[in-house]
């Protein structure tokens, strides 16, 4: 493997740790989802077994767990790290073009 500058290598890592948060959140929602879900089946059993509602929360919760796993899990978060990352640069050459239009202005004096 090719050595890297250690500014790379420490964003490299700041952005593999994000990942693995984004999924470990993922996975956590994911958990937490599938219990609600057997105490509302539950709940919903005992309470009023002839009327089943507990499938409309299920219903409700899995556009919000989608897009987690979306997120998480599919081109979300890469695509957060490039726009910034196009940002930052843009940013970059906003500084460095005012930076130089100072030293050019106070050079010509």
């Amino acid at each position: 493997m090719a050595e890297l500058p250690p500014v790379v290598e420490s964003q490299a890592l700041r952005r593999a740790q994000r990942r693995v948060v984004a999924r470990v959140g993922f996975f956590g929602h994911g958990v937490i989802y599938i219990a609600a879900m057997i105490l509302l089946l539950v709940l919903n059993i005992a309470a009023t077994p002839d009327n089943l509602w507990f499938f409309w929360p299920m219903l409700a919760w899995l556009p919000a767990l989608f897009g987690h796993g979306v997120f998480a899990l599919g081109p979300g978060l890469r695509a957060i790290e490039r726009w910034t990352d196009r940002e930052y640069e843009r940013e970059i050459a906003r500084m460095t073009a005012r930076s130089e239009k100072r030293v050019d202005g106070a050079g010509g004096e």
